[in-house]
């Protein structure tokens, strides 16, 4: 049997690409996306599409004019213009001509639409009962070529194909023995009957075990694709959570944002497929890997704190201080400075804005940026 394909237009020689034996190999689109592009979007902030929006149809107001009324005009009067402002006018009219410019440019396309869809269908129950009768494009041209040749009455050329198909159709159905049966024909150990009863016992054996491999294939590719759907199901909602955790715990997540995408992205190409995270304590465990390291680079950049010096002028511990235990501890810490407006306390009390006090006190920005450095105080100044 051949395996080449044979073009419709070729007239010098034309050679069949059928095999009957053997079973076609198919492939399914997995239709899940990668690992990384899931875990990317969640770390960037993308939403899932929106609900849907269909309009309730006993919601008179949710229905447009064009659905109220099939005929209306689109146009409002010259006594409905009237009733509006000069500006409004304007507005009406310019909106209604960019209406009709953008119905003047649609149509064509509605009509082109009009005419492809009824192609596109066709295509479509072509190409399916190519795929649930497994014909190749080769299988496909092939026939074509051959009743290209029939309907051009080259019959001197149609006839060795259709005898070749017919030789490989035999051959299939084991009409046709193998040279080492016909051998024991031929000396007399079996008769031909027998022989062409054993070959197609066999052939029967043959595709049947064909038939169970590709079932078997099916099976486990399916199962594949389920497993990594839900794979990348876990990372995408897992992702998302984790996202939302460092917006509300990192002041500075903002900024980080970009650097744990691409330490992800970059994590995920080094383990490759085969090391995707396949849980969603593997996901966190990676994402939180990336942050550290995140966190560590950022780290070196900023700057030492400096020694403050108290009202009395003596020079504040270089050991670290306890964490402040309220708003004012935190202002007398120089680890926040007050606001550009006054504002009052929960027990009503006054509290001055930072323009308010004596540059180099508590709550100005020197005091801050000479206990945490002008870094700390620029931030703290821009919030």
């Amino acid at each position: 049997m051949t395996d080449s394909s044979t073009e419709p237009a070729d007239t010098s020689s034309v050679e069949t690409n059928l095999d009957v034996n053997s079973e076609a190999s198919s492939t399914t689109d997995s239709g899940v996306g990668s690992m990384r592009e899931a875990i990317d979007a969640a770390l960037n902030g993308q939403e899932a599409p929106p609900a849907s929006t269909e309009r309730d149809p006993k919601d008179p107001a949710a229905v447009p004019p064009a659905e109220k009324q099939p005929g209306a005009e689109t146009e409002l009067s010259e006594d409905e213009l009237a009733k509006y402002s000069k500006g409004a006018q304007r507005r009406i009219r310019e909106l209604v001509e960019k209406h009709k410019t953008a119905e003047a440019e649609v149509a064509p396309l509605r009509q082109e639409l009009d005419t492809v869809k009824p192609k596109a269908e066709r295509l479509d129950q072509l190409t399916g009962f190519m795929r649930e009768h497994e014909i190749t494009s080769d299988h496909l041209n092939n026939a074509l070529g051959l009743t290209a040749m029939i309907n051009r009455a080259e019959y001197g050329k149609a006839i060795p194909v259709l005898e070749n198909l017919l030789h490989q159709v035999k051959a299939a159905a084991g009409e046709i023995l193998p040279p080492e049966l016909k051998s024991r024909v031929d000396l007399g150990y079996i008769t031909e009957a027998d022989a062409k009863t054993m070959h197609q016992a066999q052939l029967a054996n043959r595709r049947s075990e064909q038939q169970v491999q590709k079932a078997n294939e099916t099976v486990v590719n399916e199962r594949t694709q389920r497993e990594v759907q839900t794979i990348i199901s876990t990372a995408t909602s897992t992702a998302d959570a984790w996202t939302a955790e460092q917006v509300k715990s990192d002041p500075d997540w903002n900024q980080k944002r970009d650097l744990v995408t691409e330490g992800m992205e970059l994590e995920l190409h080094k383990l490759g497929p085969e090391g995707y995270p396949r849980t969603a304590k593997a996901t966190r465990d990676l994402l939180d890997k990336v942050k550290s390291s995140v966190d560590a680079k950022i780290g070196r950049f900023r700057p030492a704190p400096k020694p403050v010096s108290h009202i009395t002028g003596e020079p504040a511990s270089p050991r670290t201080a306890a964490a402040p235990k309220s708003m004012m501890d935190a202002i007398s810490a120089g680890a926040c400075m007050l606001g550009t407006e006054p504002a009052r306390d929960y027990y009503g009390n006054r509290i001055p804005s930072r323009t308010e006090v004596q540059e180099g006190t508590k709550g100005s920005y020197s005091y801050v940026s000479r206990a945490n450095g002008e870094a700390w105080a620029d931030m703290m100044a821009e919030a």
